[in-house]
């Protein structure tokens, strides 16, 4: 884990601002203040700086990262890790804008949530016990993914005896060993790349892996092949819907294999995890809307047949098996005065029956 230089003062400074003020996300660009997102709005640290000169966001980033790391942002023009700072954790990406420097922060939480805190239903423990299926947590970025997912595998480790390997770009949650036995991967430091570091995996004899999104046919292959091994995997995709999720990964592949790509993920898949982060109506919190979707025969068949536009109905009409759309959630916080119906409707796939379901 990479510890932050403690050569520049700003930089100490607005990092303490933004733990002390609970910021999720800072922005650091030229041409305007240092930026901190505190609750989804986006703040400006004005009040005793001047907006940044080239400079300042070169210094800033040459704070953060190694001669190594340097290197790489130079050729790539993309650099993800993570790193420490009074024993919070950071992801961080720098890149380049207008051939300057430019930084995003995401501050971590501190501690691994579990699955009651966050309000998750039991479907979320139940779908960890079985013995090789494919999970997946989706969402636009900024929606809880990376949190869920440590929710889940915190679950897995807190009571079974299993060996877990994590393949992330950069890690973001470190679990230490309970019951089960966790390794932890980061693309660019302990392993080449996601392709390679599956591969490797297979030969280390894992029961679970995680592996940070399938951005393509060759790790959506992958992640059906493990699954079909004997895995249990758990990976994520920015899609807004189960129906969407499965859409998504069906139209990656050519025609020629759609059909084989069915089998396999009727098979395969066992939920999916749809959600959205939406803001209270005093604006200090914010509250999960979930839509979830778990295999049965039915949903099974849909898959097989390529029938998905009727995803969202079996999902309604098989509520008891714990599954649920997203305006489920989101219909209960209105109604409950806990989001506005504008928030609500904004978030929402199918903005028509939230309005029928409050009508």
């Amino acid at each position: 884990m990479q510890v932050i230089k403690p050569d520049n003062i700003l930089k100490d400074q607005l990092l303490q601002i933004m733990i002390d003020n609970e910021g999720s996300d800072m922005y650091i660009t030229v041409g305007t203040y240092p930026s901190i997102k505190i609750w989804g709005e986006i703040v400006k640290v004005d009040d005793w700086l001047e907006t940044f000169k080239p400079q300042d966001t070169l210094d800033f980033a040459l704070s953060i990262i190694t001669e190594e790391q340097h290197e790489i942002l130079l050729r790539d023009k993309n650099l993800d890790f993570s790193f420490t700072f009074l024993e919070r954790r950071f992801r961080t990406n720098v890149s380049f804008q207008l051939w300057n420097y430019m930084v995003v922060l995401r501050l971590l939480t501190s501690d691994i949530p579990n699955i009651e805190d966050l309000w998750l239903t039991d479907i979320y423990k139940e779908v960890t016990k079985k013995g090789q299926w494919l999970i997946l947590v989706t969402g636009p970025t900024g929606s809880g993914k990376t949190t869920t997912l440590a929710a889940m595998i915190d679950y897995i480790n807190r009571n079974y005896n299993r060996h877990i390997i994590t393949i992330e770009d950069p890690i973001e949650y470190v679990h230490p060993h309970k019951q089960s036995i966790i390794e932890h991967k980061e693309v660019g430091r302990d392993v080449p790349d996601y392709e390679t570091a599956l591969i490797w995996a297979m030969r280390q004899n894992p029961n679970i892996i995680l592996f940070w999104e399938m951005r393509n046919k060759n790790e959506m292959e992958m992640a059906l092949r493990l699954s079909e091994t004997g895995h249990v995997v758990f990976s994520t995709l920015h899609t807004r819907s189960a129906h969407q999720t499965i859409t998504r990964i069906l139209d990656s592949f050519s025609w020629e294999d759609k059909s084989q790509i069915r089998m396999q993920l009727a098979d395969s898949l066992i939920a999916v995890f749809s959600q959205r982060l939406l803001k209270t109506n005093d604006g200090t919190w914010v509250v999960l809307a979930k839509e979830i979707l778990v295999k049965n025969v039915a949903i099974a068949n849909l898959i097989r047949e390529n029938d998905l536009h009727q995803i969202p109905s079996v999902i309604q009409m098989w509520s008891r098996e714990g599954m649920q759309l997203l305006e489920t959630d989101i219909v209960s916080y209105i109604r409950k005065w806990m989001i506005t119906e504008e928030e609500g409707l904004k978030f929402s796939n199918n903005p028509k029956l939230v309005k029928e379901s409050l009508a």
